[in-house]
């Protein structure tokens, strides 16, 4: 793997790392609870549900629940969440600093001892400005970013991942936080997101895994 000239060194160790240890089929399970409030109005989802990774990428999940405002959301939008994450919209999901298929979108510097800074210019919600710790043997244990593109009404974001080896050989998130201020009309608000990932379980083939799911 080559990486641009004037990268920190250790960044070749950590994209290294990252391709060794996010590859082949692992199924996982998720809890994911959202929070948003502005003057009067108030939201809170809690959907709960399992999928499937290939190399990383979700290809395939099953909803064992989701609610909004503690009623069962409806058949459309359950449809437009599991389109969410089994095709997400190009330069919707973050491209992490680290992956060595996307270094060149980056650029680096060093923040301390096991720590590199990253941001880049490109406009979407796939790329921003942060900083990745890792670990003595270059594997990432937590990134914060602020994505360069955020959601409708918020003026400010950020997104703190916590990574850990899920796995014999497999590192993965297993906890992620994300914070949102902004405005809805004339009242100030404010969102989060917190995101638990458990019960990972690797296959030998992806059908194998598909079956594995709920439903299935």
């Amino acid at each position: 793997m080559v990486t641009p000239p004037g990268v920190p060194p250790a960044l070749t160790l950590v994209a290294q790392r990252f391709a060794d240890t996010s590859r082949g089929i692992v199924s996982f399970h998720l809890h994911r609870v959202f929070d948003v409030h502005a003057g009067f109005s108030k939201r809170h989802e809690d959907l709960v549900m399992d999928g499937v990774y290939s190399d990383g990428a979700i290809v395939k999940v099953h909803v064992t629940s989701y609610t909004i405002d503690g009623k069962t959301a409806d058949a459309a939008t359950l449809t437009t969440l599991v389109q969410s994450y089994e095709h997400p919209v190009p330069g919707a999901v973050f491209n992490v600093p680290f992956d060595p298929r996307y270094i060149a979108a980056y650029q680096y510097q060093s923040a301390g001892p096991q720590k590199i800074a990253f941001t880049s210019s490109l406009r979407d919600a796939a790329h921003g400005n942060g900083s990745f710790s890792f670990d003595g043997t270059g594997n990432v244990v937590s990134y914060t970013y602020q994505p360069n593109v955020l959601p409708p009404h918020a003026s400010y974001g950020e997104v703190t991942d916590k990574r850990s080896q899920a796995l014999p050989g497999y590192w993965a998130i297993v906890q992620e936080t994300q914070e949102y201020k902004g405005t809805y009309g004339p009242f100030p608000g404010a969102g989060t997101v917190e995101i638990t990932f458990s019960d990972f379980r690797r296959f030998g083939d992806l059908q194998s895994a598909l079956r594995s799911l709920p439903g299935s």
